[in-house]
C-alpha cells in the first residue's frame, strides 16, 4: 500500500489492483498447463496471448557515417517500404533522451566520462536546446510537458489538422526539451517554402534543423523518413551508456590490460567484420545497402558477432577482471536500453514498435525484451532476406 499513496487520486485503483492481485484467478485468467510457475516473467506470458502482445522489431544497423561520401538517399530505397510495412506506431532510435541529457550534465563534474558523453553524445540536444530553452524562457523539464500537451492537441484535432505554423511551435518546443530527433522529424514535415516563411524558428536555430536533416546517419536518413512517411509525430530516444562511474573504477587498469594484447587486437580482423567490410563496399558501389541490412540483421552475423567482440572478454582472463567488468558494463547498458524500449512499449500495447540500433546491440536487445511478458519480438531477418553464406 506504501506505492498506491504516492499518486494522490490514483491510490484507490492501485490499491484495488493490489489487492485483486492476491485473490484467484478467474478461468479465463489463469496461466496455461506446463507454465513455469515459479518464474512471474512466464507465469504472465503464458496468459498473454502471443498474437495480443506488443510486437517489437529490432533492426541492426551499421553507422552511415562510414559511408557518408558516397552516401544517397536512395541507397535505402529497398529497405524502408519493408520497413514500412511492418507498420510501427513508434520508432525508438539510438539517441540519449533528454532527461538522461539534463542528469548526465548535471552530473558534469563527477568525472570526466560524463562530459566526454556530453560532448560527443549530447551536442545536438544542448547546442540547439540551449538556446530554444533562452527564446521560450522555459526548462528542458517545462518543455516536455508544454511539448506532451501540443502532441495531445495535435492528436484531438485529427490526422493532416497540423499545420506548419504549429510543426514550427512543436520543433521549437522540442528542442527546448532536449529531444532534436523529434525536432528535426516535425522540421522535416514543413518543405522549402514553409520554412523559408515560419517566424517561429530562428534563422540559426533553422539553419541547424536544416543540418540536422542532412547528416548521414540513422536518424534522418531512416527514421526521420520512415516516421514521416507514417504520419508519426515523435521519435523516441532510447539510448543510455555504461555507468560512467563504474567505468572510471577500470578505465586506467583497462588500457593498460588492452594495450599488446593479442586476442583484443586480433578482434578486428575476424572473419565476420572483413564479410561485412566486403559486403558495405558492394552495396555501396552498387547503390542499394539493402544486402548488408540482410547481412547484419541475420543470425549467422549475430552469433560471429557476440562470440568475436564480446565472448573476447571472457577468453583473456585479465588477473585484474577488467574484462570480465568490462562485459558486464556492456550488458548494463543493453538492459538499460531495452528497459527504455519497453517503456515505449507499454505506450502501446497491442500495437508495433521499431526499434533502429546498431547491429552490436540488436542480439541483446532482442534476448532481454523477449523476456517480457507482454512482448513478442518480430523476426527481422526472414523480412530482409538471407543473405548467401560467403
Amino acid at each position: 500500500m506504501l506505492h498506491a499513496t504516492r499518486f494522490g487520486a490514483a491510490s484507490l485503483s492501485l490499491a484495488l489492483a493490489s489487492v485483486l492481485a492476491f485473490a484467484p484467478s478467474p478461468a479465463h485468467g489463469r496461466a496455461q498447463p506446463g507454465a513455469d510457475t515459479s518464474d512471474p516473467i512466464a507465469r504472465l506470458a503464458a496468459i498473454q496471448p502471443a498474437q495480443a502482445r506488443t510486437k517489437v522489431l529490432v533492426l541492426g544497423t551499421f553507422h552511415l557515417r562510414e559511408i557518408a561520401k558516397q552516401f544517397q538517399p536512395a541507397m535505402l530505397d529497398r529497405l524502408l517500404p519493408i520497413l514500412q510495412r511492418f507498420r510501427p506506431d513508434a520508432i525508438c532510435v539510438e539517441t540519449l533522451p533528454g532527461a538522461r541529457v539534463r542528469e548526465l550534465d548535471l552530473r558534469r563534474d563527477a568525472g570526466p566520462l560524463y562530459a566526454d558523453i556530453l560532448s560527443s553524445f549530447a551536442n545536438a540536444h544542448q547546442k540547439l536546446g540551449k538556446p530554444a530553452c533562452a527564446l521560450l524562457n522555459t526548462t528542458p523539464e517545462k518543455a516536455s510537458v508544454k511539448v506532451r500537451e501540443l502532441l495531445a492537441a495535435a492528436r484531438a484535432a485529427g490526422p493532416g489538422k497540423t499545420s506548419p505554423g504549429d510543426r514550427a511551435v512543436l520543433a521549437l518546443w522540442m528542442l527546448a526539451a532536449y529531444d532534436p530527433s523529434s525536432a528535426a522529424l516535425q522540421w522535416s514535415y514543413l518543405d522549402a517554402p514553409a520554412r523559408k516563411a515560419q517566424k517561429v524558428i530562428p534563422a540559426d536555430l533553422a539553419e541547424q534543423l536544416d543540418s540536422q536533416l542532412a547528416q548521414v546517419n540513422e536518424v534522418p536518413a531512416i527514421a526521420v523518413r520512415l516516421a514521416r512517411a507514417l504520419g508519426l509525430e515523435t521519435l523516441e530516444p532510447v539510448d543510455d551508456f555504461e555507468d560512467p562511474d563504474a567505468y572510471a573504477v577500470i578505465d586506467a587498469q583497462l588500457e593498460k590490460d588492452f594495450n599488446g594484447n593479442a586476442q583484443l587486437a586480433a578482434v578486428s580482423k575476424a572473419p565476420v567484420y572483413l564479410e561485412k567490410a566486403s559486403r558495405l563496399q558492394e552495396c555501396t558501389r552498387t547503390g542499394d545497402l539493402l544486402p548488408v541490412f540482410a547481412l547484419l540483421n541475420s543470425s549467422r552475423f549475430a552469433a560471429a558477432d557476440v562470440d568475436a567482440q564480446w565472448g573476447v572478454f571472457l577468453r583473456t582472463h585479465f588477473a585484474s577482471g577488467t574484462d570480465r567488468t568490462r562485459l558486464g558494463l556492456w550488458e548494463n547498458r543493453n538492459l538499460k536500453i531495452a528497459a527504455r524500449i519497453r517503456a515505449v512499449a507499454a505506450l502501446h500495447p497491442g500495437g508495433r514498435v521499431l526499434v533502429i540500433y546498431g547491429a552490436a546491440h540488436r542480439p541483446f536487445l532482442e534476448a532481454y525484451l523477449s523476456k517480457m511478458a507482454d512482448i513478442d519480438v518480430v523476426e527481422v531477418e526472414p523480412m530482409l532476406g538471407v543473405p548467401p553464406a560467403p
